[in-house]
């Protein structure tokens, strides 16, 4: 929690411990409370999104490599790479593993096609929301949007 210095308990601002699901901030000398759900990744663009999968199996797979026998293969395998001068040279073999199989996810799931997938999956999503009786004005404006995107684009293609 930071302070101003030498100010009233009022003009601190910022959380007061790490399991607070707010935080304190001062507006015109009034102090006030907001709870918000730390998720630093919620506004990720497509890109960023696809980085993180590739991320996540990447990390999914040295888990499954912390073992002896899994530790001095890639050990080994490093130290071949890095004799033939194959790819970006890394300081450790962790390092070079890591980064091979973030790299091997990326070769498997292209961008293009993980993104025609991503936005089926949102399509379908948005779907299901608006099928149901309880379907908000918000997300019957963004499913217009959504469909107004789509024959703007089949709009393009037939000109061409």
């Amino acid at each position: 929690m930071k302070g101003t210095p030498g100010g009233p308990y009022a003009d601190y601002h910022g959380k007061t411990s790490r399991k607070d699901k707010g935080y304190f901030y001062a507006v015109n000398g009034q102090q006030y409370y907001r709870e918000r759900e730390e998720n630093y990744q919620q506004n990720q663009s497509p890109r960023q999104k696809w980085n993180s999968a590739a991320f996540k199996y990447a990390h999914q797979q040295m888990l499954l490599l912390n073992t002896p026998e899994g530790k001095q293969q890639m050990e080994q395998a490093w130290k071949d790479a890095t004799k033939m001068l194959v790819g970006k040279p890394y300081a450790s073999a962790s390092k070079w593993q890591f980064a091979s199989f973030q790299q091997q996810w990326k070769l498997d799931h292209p961008f293009e096609q993980w993104y025609e997938a991503y936005l089926a999956d949102i399509s379908e999503e948005a779907e299901k929301k608006t099928a149901s009786e309880s379907t908000s004005q918000y997300m019957l404006q963004q499913q217009i949007k959504a469909l107004r995107a789509q024959l703007a684009e089949l709009e393009k293609r037939k000109e061409k």
